[in-house]
């Protein structure tokens, strides 16, 4: 598995060799494995651990387990207490939703403060079909469907192509320590009712699904690329750029088939539903509406696209 994080850095990242990684470490199987790969490959990483204090005990003795590893191996090891049921509570987010938000946010002042090339997570290719279900199961399009990527900005996971069962063959083959999550075995949640009943019935009727799930996935990257593509030329096409604000023209817009198609892709960055958009297209000139970072005004035969104060 060495050369395989080896091969997947050598296409992803410009230079790793000279890269300074930050790697999120829970003291679970995918982080202590991923955290024993960056040892063996010589890589430059320290390592940020959150302590979420959801398990009572457990959050703390998986904050210790990490601390002592990385004590052993002598790399630095960054961590954070965070109140998550009080967070999420005053911001009315759902648990894993705030957590993820903590999280990340966290990250990103360590990676600022300190100057870390990539935040490195150990999300595998199970992580990524969990998401592929739950958002089909939503109702989702192409972006969602996709869910995890390989990298996005700051951000590389090196093990995303890569089956659970063969992160904890290495675990065992390599004696790689690490703690149980007893989080994973509930099904208090959608993705771990996915992971501890749904795929596992899938697997009993054909053992390579995951593979195939991982086809289909990668079939979707490809039609994302095209779609991606052709939504560039069209706002070329469509977008008018003023100085705070983008001009569409309606009647250019609706020649486009299929409509919600079209909608859907060119207005879903600014936050707008496309059948909201749609609707204002039959309304009186004024008519507007709003996401959580756009307004949006029909002027005549024009969108107008603005940013709110």
């Amino acid at each position: 598995m060495e050369h395989k994080i080896e091969k997947i850095l050598k296409e992803k990242v410009k230079a790793y060799e000279k890269c300074n990684f930050l790697l999120a470490v829970s003291g679970g199987v995918d982080s202590m494995v991923l955290a024993n790969l960056f040892l063996k490959n010589n890589l430059s990483f320290s390592i940020a651990h959150c302590n979420f204090k959801l398990r009572s005990k457990e959050s703390d003795i998986d904050h210790d387990f990490v601390k002592k590893w990385s004590l052993k191996h002598k790399i630095h090891c960054y961590s954070n207490e965070f109140n998550t049921i009080e967070y999420c509570k005053k911001n009315k987010m759902g648990i894993q939703e705030g957590a993820r938000k903590l999280r990340y946010d966290w990250f990103d002042g360590l990676l600022s403060k300190f100057n870390f090339d990539y935040i490195v997570t150990a999300h595998h290719l199970d992580d990524q079909i969990e998401t592929f279900l739950i958002n089909s199961s939503r109702g989702s399009g192409i972006n969602g469907l996709l869910g995890i990527t390989s990298s996005s900005q700051k951000i590389f996971r090196p093990l995303l192509n890569i089956l659970k069962i063969d992160i904890l063959d290495y675990a065992q083959q390599n004696s790689v320590d690490y703690r149980e999550d007893s989080s994973n075995s509930s099904e208090d949640y959608q993705r771990n009712m996915i992971r501890n009943s749904v795929l596992p019935s899938f697997n009993e009727f054909d053992d390579n699904v995951m593979l195939k799930f991982k086809t289909t996935i990668n079939n979707l990257q490809s039609t994302k690329i095209f779609v991606d593509e052709i939504m560039k030329e069209t706002k070329n096409q469509l977008f008018v750029n003023n100085t705070d604000s983008i001009k569409v023209n309606i009647e250019m817009l609706m020649e486009k088939k299929p409509l919600e198609f079209y909608v859907h892709n060119l207005f879903h960055e600014f936050g707008f539903n496309y059948k909201e958009v749609i609707k204002i297209f039959n309304s009186d000139s004024g008519k507007h509406i709003l996401s959580n970072t756009h307004n949006m005004t029909k002027l005549k035969g024009d969108l107008i696209i603005k940013k709110n104060d």
